[in-house]
């Protein structure tokens, strides 16, 4: 068996470069190839995927809220979608842009560089809250979820994080440690489950959009998440993100979508994302690989 690994090369060329920049605007959100017909069979029967139906309503817990428990896919077809083939766009996006566009960010004025500095090529994306979620508008990836009684399990299988959303009635620290994912305080609203995020490391550059465009955070960052689940086969994930230094205004996602694992076959599956900057290090990468192969 082969590990599946994630790597783009920052400083080995200007072609590497090029090629990693290639690769990874091809799995932009929206951007399904369309046009025209492939001869023959579609490898992964891509070409008969289509929109799921509700599936009827949503299993609630013996408490009586929405069970969020399942295995979910950025997109409406209960699987893994990839660009490359004729995938109906209705299918592939999160969200229709026409009828809820998504505003961009609002940042301050004379706002220092530091906040808006871009990554070079070769860095993968770091695991943290709410970047890991919004980014599978691009990367495609599904998350997992496990809820029972007093908690909420987030497994997201790129990049590899695991985060606990705890649902007790428990209060923000008072001086809480900053993490990656930020301290959660969660509460039900209706059959929303409403989570407040505090204390996230200003480290996690904040990615929300197609492009991978984003912005660092400052220690002021307030994030408020919103999971529904209206009905079996779809997941409804909101975000707002407050950030007084940062941000002009609160920038606010559009209502994501994700839809349920139709396979009963389909298992977690393991990403690492290598950092490979050096050349040296890509080096030694190929050759493994090209050892692999050989065998």
């Amino acid at each position: 068996m082969k590990r599946r690994f994630r790597y783009c090369v920052g400083t080995a060329g200007v072609v590497l470069a090029a090629l990693c920049m290639i690769f990874t605007l091809a799995f932009a959100q929206n951007l399904p190839r369309t046009g025209g017909k492939v001869p023959g069979p579609v490898a992964g029967g891509f070409d008969q995927v289509h929109e799921l139906p509700p599936g009827g309503p949503a299993p609630r817990t013996a408490d009586g809220h929405p069970d969020l428990s399942g295995r979910w896919y950025p997109n409406g077809a209960g699987r893994m979608l990839q660009v490359a083939y004729p995938v109906d766009p209705v299918v592939f996006r999160q969200f229709d842009a026409k009828a809820m566009p998504e505003e961009p960010p609002s940042f301050k004025p004379g706002l220092p560089a530091k906040y808006t500095r871009r990554l070079p090529y070769g860095i993968c994306d770091q695991a943290g809250t709410p970047s890991t979620t919004l980014e599978q508008i691009s990367q495609h990836a599904p998350m997992e979820l496990i809820q029972s009684p007093g908690r909420l399990v987030m497994l997201d299988e790129y990049p590899l994080d695991v985060r606990m959303i705890y649902t007790n009635g428990r209060a923000h620290p008072k001086d809480p440690d900053p993490t990656f994912n930020g301290d959660s305080a969660a509460h039900w609203e209706g059959d929303t489950l409403i989570v407040d995020v505090i204390a996230i490391d200003e480290r996690l550059r904040v990615i929300t959009g197609v492009d991978g465009s984003g912005w660092f955070p400052s220690d002021q960052e307030h994030v408020v998440e919103r999971f529904s689940r209206p009905s079996k086969n779809y997941l409804i994930y909101q975000v707002t993100i407050d950030d007084p230094v940062v941000l002009a205004k609160p920038w606010k996602s559009a209502p994501r979508r994700w839809s349920l694992a139709q396979s009963p076959n389909d298992e977690w599956g393991e990403v690492f994302c290598t950092l490979n900057q050096e050349p040296e290090e890509y080096k030694r990468i190929t050759e493994h690989d090209a050892k692999a192969k050989g065998k």
